[in-house]
């Protein structure tokens, strides 16, 4: 079978990569669509709907938005493209349909317009109603503004304060109501401005409410240079990276372990103070102070014959911890600090190889998981018997294609989804792997970058609705007719900006939390196992 589109690499290129429009793209966008409107289910026609033409659209539409309840399932579909959402707020404002009003609001991909949609559709808006589309992270600042204007609800108030989009100004305005209900929420939100924060603490006298004030990063200077009464309050003032040096000695002597370890945890603690933190009583306390990263090498001597295993573990997985005590580490009695030892950024190679002959799988995992380790000590991991150690082998990157060929037949899916995880696996590999019994791991198949463009066509008939909804997104973002132009028009816009932006502005960092942005990585993000990240 001929390739639909062009081989783009990975996925993430290939949305923006302009898309010839040949026969064979028109045919197969014509049989995706015929399968898409013979499926059992509406996903794949949802999946489809924004990179139609009118024509194709009218037809999907029919199939989506024809009875309610097909209607309902898509409203509650958290995948659903947002310009399905958009036409099922139309249609439930024209009906009045108050149930897919509801699904609506509460599905987290509904767009901004959709929720103004919604909103106009009833006056006054329904108590259930405001409450989601007050905490709706799409919700339009107009809108929010505009529910927060029209009720006392507390509920709802108590919903617009939770949600992250919510501005300062708005913030500030609902302080000013004095609705106690309201000031631990307000006292969290990151957006609250010094000045209301600084309200809040003068007109309460909930610890609560007071703790949230001094961990917020705009606390006023002056609260962090009085020493609250209650052990939240000190807790708080004591994990404030702007708490001055005097309270930190201070708070370092508490009579609260929570307090203390608190102290130790910050950055700016005095080193005499952190010295005596490294005695504490509580070993809570102790690891604290084992698990920063400034932490001076006389300390780390006095921890390392610390009795409590995981402060040793901490030491152990440190970056600052010299490999001196790696050595010693290595020997250690619990399995978790030789783990530990495994998964140091700098472990020494001679020091891998022989956790690679650990008694404990757990530890041999650890090396297994590494890209920095020696081909020969890899190879002496893949005649391993244990899951966890093959998980490792099977994503290690080194592994070679023979013995993921190997990996990928394993009867445990673990093993199985670590070759599919591992972005070094050749296409030869992955094909065997494209029939796999979970769901997640065909979808992963599919958006492997070594996959060609042929490969994924092939995978249209996955009998996973939700998978098959994803592939049919990606199909045709790249084969419909929309999809293919708006890529090109994206494509081109992108690179001009990208090329203007380079010359004309600096790279900056947001001033502030509420103005960072989230940006795709080159290789799309997958899940890795849960065994991994210890």
């Amino acid at each position: 079978m001929s390739t639909p589109v062009a081989d783009t690499g990975h996925p993430a290129c290939m949305a923006e990569t302009p898309v010839v429009r040949t026969t064979t793209t028109r045919r197969h966008w014509r049989e995706l669509i015929g399968l898409a409107l013979d499926a059992d289910d509406v996903y794949g026609a949802a999946a489809l709907y924004p990179y139609a033409r009118a024509a194709d659209r009218e037809r999907l539409g029919a199939r989506l938005f024809g009875t309610r309840r097909e209607r309902l399932a898509l409203a509650a579909f958290a995948f659903a493209p947002p310009a399905v959402l958009a036409q099922l707020a139309a249609l439930a404002a024209a009906q009045h349909d108050e149930t897919l009003k509801l699904r609506l609001a509460r599905n987290p991909s509904t767009p901004d317009g959709a929720l103004d949609v919604l909103a106009a559709a009833a006056q006054p808006v329904p108590v259930r109603l405001s409450q989601l589309l007050a905490r709706h992270a799409h919700a339009p600042h107009a809108l929010l503004a505009s529910i927060a204007a029209h009720t006392d609800d507390v509920s709802v108030l108590h919903a617009l304060c939770e949600n992250v989009g919510v501005p300062s100004n708005l913030l500030t305005q609902l302080e000013q109501r004095g609705i106690a209900m309201l000031q631990r929420v307000l006292a969290i939100h990151l957006a609250t401005d010094a000045q209301t924060l600084l309200r809040l603490w003068k007109t309460t006298r909930a610890s609560a409410v007071r703790a949230q004030v001094l961990r917020h990063p705009y606390c006023p200077d002056t609260l962090l240079h009085t020493m609250p009464a209650s052990v939240a309050e000190r807790r708080s003032l004591a994990l404030h990276p702007r708490a001055p040096a005097n309270a930190l000695v201070q708070l370092a002597r508490d009579d609260d372990a929570a307090v203390r370890r608190a102290t130790a945890l910050n950055v700016n603690t005095p080193t005499g103070a952190l010295i005596a933190l490294c005695f504490d009583a509580q070993a809570s306390v102790r690891r604290a102070v084992a698990v920063r990263d400034d932490i001076p090498l006389k300390v780390v001597d006095w921890l390392a014959d610390d009795a409590d295993a995981w402060v040793r573990r901490a030491l152990a997985r440190n970056p600052a911890c010299p490999g001196l005590w790696l050595e010693r580490f290595v020997k250690d009695s619990e399995s978790e600090v030789r783990r530990a030892v495994s998964r140091h950024p700098r472990c020494p190679a001679h020091l891998l190889a022989m956790l690679a002959d650990d008694a404990v799988p757990w530890v041999r995992a650890g090396v297994a998981y590494r890209d920095d380790l020696a081909r020969a000590v890899l190879h002496r991991l893949t005649a391993d018997q244990d899951i966890d150690v093959l998980s490792g082998v099977a994503r290690n990157p080194a592994t070679p294609q023979a013995q993921l060929a190997r990996l990928a037949a394993h009867p445990v899916p673990d093993v199985r989804r670590g070759v599919i995880l591992n972005r070094h696996a050749s296409r030869r590999v992955l094909l065997r792997l494209r029939d796999e019994a979970y769901p997640l791991h065909r979808v992963l198949v599919f958006e492997h970058p070594n996959l060609t463009d042929a490969d994924r066509w092939r995978m249209r008939f996955d009998p996973d609705s939700e998978a098959r909804a994803r592939i049919f997104g990606h199909l045709g973002r790249t084969l419909g007719p929309v999809g293919s132009a708006a890529s090109a028009t994206s494509t081109t816009k992108g690179r001009r900006h990208a090329h203007s932006h380079a010359i004309s502005q600096p790279t900056s960092e947001a001033d502030s939390p509420q103005d960072s942005t989230q940006h795709e990585p080159p290789y799309p993000h997958y899940p890795t196992n849960m065994m991994e990240p210890r």
